[in-house]
């Protein structure tokens, strides 16, 4: 690297005070105030100045950047389809990537017929340095294709409509949406969820065709802004689902797909701590809820009686089995649990005799059912586990068979025989056994502790970060590292309590379940201390940043991609889009109990004078999720306060929000950088 003189944000106090405590923030000057517009030039400089600081960084490491590139690339199928799903005459959905494109193309088919185009991404895209389609959906009479757009990365969405049979754009264009569309029966419209000016989803709209925006109808509001509204279509394509619902409460309302008066009916009125989804098939509704225990239970009642709440019960709560899912077919009910923080798909009629349990090979591994259409004579099943390519089976409701439809080709070759995955338990301090899913190639593999570690964690929301194969990793492996899946509390991955565990004022048992993890396999020579390198975004920034102010002994390296690691300045600012509803996650730090708690593990907060692994920080300047300047004031803070020479980098990406870039090749070089600092951290650059 050049001796670039390294970027110095400037302290400017900035002083406020709560719960009789004074909070003096030196970089809060990095918050633009026009914000989401960004204007101000000092910060733009600044952020402009980090920029060139990685630019010059990463110059040295382009033939390396590059070899990894290619590397990855040559484990991609570039020209490629996927596996159509059937949808009434059609087979749907199904993507179509050429070997030059960036991003794919959507088509559809009759069962015997030819391809056809209904969306080219890649001309919707030209000319726009970032695209992303949010969501599409046909209408009924298969004619019109309503789908949603964003250019910028700051996820609010416009909805375009196509005429499938001419390949014309209709005038209708709604725009400041997320989320679903959803037509109505007789698809002369479609209901969509917009924004207001804080980016909250709180108005459900029907949109008639050929109106004006401005003529839409609302459908239901939200008042609270700690809840959001969805919307989602019944399998039987009969209701229109309204959902509000914030982490802890849920309530679902329901109008008929067919209803002119969009008249939404509550199923169950929310109340503190029941969550529920509701789906319908035949003339039941059938209902997903925690009412009687945190692993959830399946029951079913009569349309017409749902006032009653009379419900038959399905599938009955287990402390040991999570449900975590089911899905409706005409004659056939798949129910979806978790045993130990692996799935179990299982297929029954609806009388629940005739049970069949699908089973797999590998002894850590993902499982998902893709979902087709109600009247399929068999379900879609995605597979793989961390040394088995991603593979699309079919199960036959009639022939009991499962059948391989796609099994993920890589051109430039891969052996499975060649790597290893395991699954391991470590025992905390309280007892608790965490599981952590690994790989590694077997002829590389020491078992000595020579090996450098690659560990993953996320640990909050309740997401599962499932053991899944990655091409990308295997560059990883064939130089030496172990790749390892931290399966820490704050997830759900061993049922809805391993989330509830970790949240509110016992967030810090993510922190340390994934330092236990750390520790365990270095006690366990799969690595050694300081051969670590971690990786978190989002929620899982926040991860690495509190674990490498604990011990930052433990890790080399530590990527932060659009790290939450601000969180006592965020969560006090309920102006913020996600703030209010994220109440329900870490607790709200106007009560002096969740403030105190908050400042002890909020990583911006608890920087301090010592030794810190070397890092890369990135950003989104459009990111409305997590703001740009959290990671920008977190690097600020670090480069004052750490003791060592080690690198620290941030990298902001000026024209993206929380996801990055949007081209699937844009995307890959953006991965590769981040091994290329991996490995050139760890001197291994070959």
């Amino acid at each position: 690297m050049k001796n670039t003189e390294i970027p110095i944000a400037q302290k400017i106090p900035y002083k406020t005070s709560i719960h009789g405590v004074e909070l003096i923030d030196q970089y809060h000057w990095l918050r633009d105030q026009n914000w989401p517009n960004v204007k101000d030039q000092k910060v733009l400089e600044y952020l402009k100045a980090e920029n060139s600081y990685s630019e010059d960084y990463f110059k040295p490491l382009n033939s390396l950047t590059d070899k990894l590139y290619k590397e990855m690339l040559g484990r991609i199928k570039l020209a490629d389809r996927s596996v159509p799903k059937r949808h009434s005459d059609y087979y749907y959905y199904f993507t179509i990537t050429e070997e030059k494109s960036s991003y794919p193309i959507y088509a559809r088919k009759t069962k015997d017929g030819p391809d056809e185009i209904i969306l080219d991404q890649n001309k919707e895209a030209e000319g726009h340095n970032f695209f992303s389609i949010g969501v599409m959906s046909v209408s009924p009479n298969g004619k019109l294709l309503a789908y949603s757009q964003d250019i910028s990365g700051d996820e609010h969405f416009t909805i375009l409509v196509k005429d499938l049979s001419g390949n014309k754009l209709l005038s209708d264009s709604i725009t400041n949406v997320i989320g679903n569309i959803v037509w109505n029966k007789a698809g002369l419209g479609f209901y969509y969820t917009k924004l207001d000016d804080k980016w909250r989803a709180n108005k459900v709209y029907f949109h008639k065709l050929g109106d004006a925006q401005a003529l839409d109808q609302l459908v239901q509001e939200e008042l609270d802004q700690i809840f959001r509204l969805d919307l989602s279509e019944s399998s039987s394509e009969d209701y229109v689902f309204i959902t509000s619902s914030s982490s802890t409460s849920t309530e679902v309302s329901f109008i008929k797909a067919d209803d002119f008066s969009h008249n939404g009916r509550v199923i169950i009125p929310r109340t503190e701590d029941h969550l529920y989804e509701v789906d319908h098939v035949n003339e039941d509704f059938y209902i997903y809820t925690n009412d009687k225990g945190k692993n959830f239970r399946l029951v079913r009642i009569a349309v017409e009686k749902y006032l009653t709440h009379n419900y038959i019960e399905v599938v009955p709560h287990s402390d040991d089995i999570y449900l975590t899912g089911f899905y409706l077919y005409t004659q056939h009910l798949v129910i979806v649990t978790k045993e130990l923080g692996l799935p179990k798909i299982t297929v029954s009629d609806y009388t629940l005799n005739n049970k069949k349990v699908i089973s797999f090979p590998d002894s850590t591994y993902t499982a998902n059912v893709i979902y087709s259409c109600i009247s399929d004579d068999g379900m879609l099943i995605g597979y793989s586990s961390l040394n088995t390519p991603d593979t699309v089976f079919k199960y036959g409701f009639v022939s009991k068979y499962l059948e391989v439809l796609k099994i993920q080709e890589i051109p430039s070759g891969y052996d499975k025989e060649l790597y290893k995955s395991e699954r391991l338990f470590v025992t905390c301090e309280d007892g608790m056994e965490i599981p952590i899913s690994l790989v590694y190639k077997k002829s590389l593999f020491k078992k000595d502790g020579s090996n450098p570690l690659f560990l993953y964690g996320y640990g909050s929301y309740g997401f599962a970060i499932p053991p899944a194969f990655s091409t990308n990793i295997i560059s990883l492996l064939d130089k030496g590292f172990v790749y390892a899946i931290a399966h820490i509390r704050g997830g759900d991955d061993l049922g809805f309590k391993w989330y509830e565990s970790a949240k509110f004022l016992s967030k810090k048992i993510t922190f340390e379940d994934f330092i236990s993890v750390a520790d365990y396999l270095v006690e366990n020579h799969y690595t050694k201390q300081g051969e670590i390198a971690i990786m978190g975004g989002s929620a899982g920034g926040m991860l690495v940043g509190a674990v490498m102010n604990e011990r930052p002994e433990l890790f080399k390296t530590v990527i932060a991609d659009v790290p939450f690691v601000d969180v006592l300045n965020t969560m006090l600012d309920d102006t913020l889009p996600l703030t209010p509803g994220e109440f329900k996650e870490w607790g709200n730090p106007k009560e002096k109990e969740y403030f105190n708690y908050i400042k002890s593990y909020s990583p911006y907060d608890n920087i301090r004078p010592q030794n810190y692994p070397k890092l890369y920080v990135l950003a989104g300047l459009n990111d409305p999720r997590v703001t740009y300047w959290e990671p920008a004031k977190f690097v600020a803070k670090l480069r004052a306060n750490k003791t060592d020479n080690n690198i620290l980098l941030l990298e902001t990406e000026m024209e993206a929000g929380h996801r990055g870039k949007s081209g699937r090749f844009d995307r890959l070089k953006e991965i590769a950088k981040k091994y290329a600092f991996m490995l050139h951290e760890f001197a291994i650059n070959k």
